[in-house]
Order: C-alpha cells, then sequence, then structure tokens
C-alpha cells in the first residue's frame, strides 16, 4: 500500500527552485532513508509532509495530516521532561498518558531523563527526547529531518535500529550516507528530482551513479568494492562486523 504519494510537486523560494515536478512513493511499513547533498530540499520536503506548505501530496490516500508526525532537529523546550512529554499528548486520561511516556521513556533509554530540566541535558539527550514526543503521539508515518545529526554511529545505530522494530512507516531525511545501511529503501534526490530510488542493496551497489555524483558511498560498502575488485570478497557488505566475520574465516 502506498502510504505517501507525491506526484508532480513543484515547490521554489522565489526564484529558487527547490523542486520541479517531483515524484515520489512511499510504502507502508517501509523504513526509507532520503539522502541529498545541502541545498536539494531535505528540509523544506520535512516541511511539506508535516502540513507547513500546503500541497496536493497524498497521506493514506487523503490531503490529511493526522496519521504523520515529523520531528526537525532544531526542536528546543522549557521546563521539565517529564511535563514536557505530558504536555505533548491530547485527549487522553492521566493512566494512559503515564503509561506511554514511562514506556517510550524506557524504550528510547531516557527514562532517568524525566524529573530533569531540558535545558541542562546534552545535545545526544535532547535528541533522544526530541524523539521521544513524536512517537508518543504513536503516528503513523514518522519523518525524521536529521533529527540524529551529531550523535555518535553507535548512540546512531542503536536508536535506528529501535525505531525500526516500531513497525511504522518511517521517512529519514539525513545527510548521512550510513544511515543507508540500516534502511529498506534509499532515495537520493537532487535538483528538483528524484536522482535514485530502490532498494538499499539497489542504490548502494550503484557504484557508478555515486562517483558521477560526487556523493560517498558508506565506508562499509567502499571498502566491499575495494576488496571485491581484488577478488577477496565475492559480494558487497552491509554489516561491517559481518564483513570482518567473513574475512577472518
Amino acid at each position: 500500500m502506498q502510504v505517501v504519494q507525491i506526484k508532480n510537486l513543484n515547490f521554489n523560494y522565489g526564484e529558487n527552485v527547490i523542486f520541479n515536478n517531483f515524484n515520489l512513493n512511499i510504502s507502508e511499513g517501509k523504513f526509507v532513508t532520503i539522502l541529498g547533498k545541502n541545498g536539494s530540499g531535505k528540509t523544506t520536503l520535512a516541511k511539506i509532509l508535516g502540513g507547513f506548505y500546503k500541497k496536493n501530496i497524498l497521506i493514506y490516500g487523503e490531503n490529511d495530516y493526522q496519521n504523520i508526525k515529523v520531528i526537525f532537529d532544531d526542536l528546543d523546550f522549557d521546563g521539565i521532561v517529564m511535563n514536557i512529554l505530558i504536555n505533548s499528548l491530547k485527549g487522553l486520561d492521566k493512566k494512559e498518558i503515564s503509561d506511554r511516556v514511562i514506556e517510550v521513556s524506557k524504550l528510547f533509554g531516557f527514562d532517568k531523563l524525566l524529573n530533569k530540566d531540558y535545558d541542562t541535558l546534552c545535545l545526544k539527550d535532547k535528541k533522544i527526547v526530541n524523539l521521544g514526543i513524536g512517537i508518543l503521539s504513536k503516528p503513523k508515518v514518522l519523518v525524521l529531518d536529521n533529527i540524529l545529526e551529531g550523535l555518535d554511529k553507535k548512540n546512531k545505530n542503536i536508536i535506528l535500529k529501535k525505531l525500526k522494530k516500531l513497525k511504522i512507516t518511517m521517512i529519514n531525511l539525513s545527510n548521512d550516507v550510513n544511515d543507508a545501511l540500516i534502511s529498506d529503501e534509499v532515495v537520493i534526490i537532487g535538483g528538483g528530482k528524484v536522482l535514485l530510488k530502490g532498494s538499499k542493496k539497489r542504490v548502494l551497489e550503484d557504484e557508478n551513479f555515486f562517483e558521477t555524483y560526487d556523493m560517498e558511498l558508506p565506508f562499509t560498502v567502499n571498502l566491499s568494492n575495494k576488496l571485491k575488485f581484488y577478488e577477496l570478497i565475492d559480494r558487497v557488505y552491509f554489516d561491517d562486523k559481518k564483513l570482518v566475520d567473513d574475512l577472518w574465516k
């Protein structure tokens, strides 16, 4: 089922064209990473998906944004973390709100931060709390606008794997090509259009594309290509641990 459908989207800031007949479909339950160079329109796309700019896009077949939640990298809050989380939920009784806050905070490992002031948190903890706020409302589609930028590889991978276990449709707009390694599908945008879209395997094995558009491949994929060239391995790896383990066999 197509959850997000964008057809012939045009958008510009004055004379600066961001999207020109832009088309993109996202299937239900997929973890999709959208990559693009700075200025390619990732944050603008997030705002369009969130309904900040009213465009004719379809969410579950309707021009309705109730089922989608967008989390931006620049979110900032005041007050105690627990109160911020509680205030982000509407229309639920106190017990349901409390149970949901505890469940999400434990899942993403910020339950010990609930009684702390948001302003005193480090960057990593603020990002995780922001993520928790987005998940609390149980959206059917979650959009992340570079929310994990600045986190180290280990923490980012832990969070991405936990997000994937939620089994909701996830759209991760990112500057980090390594995010593609944990995705189901990868989309690369630029010049107002989708340049390449497909499964993780199909996109990341297209070495010529990355060379043509001067984009870096994930380290593990790049290393795989070099080892494959020298016939030390016979396929491309997307997991560095698996690559190392197989090399040592």
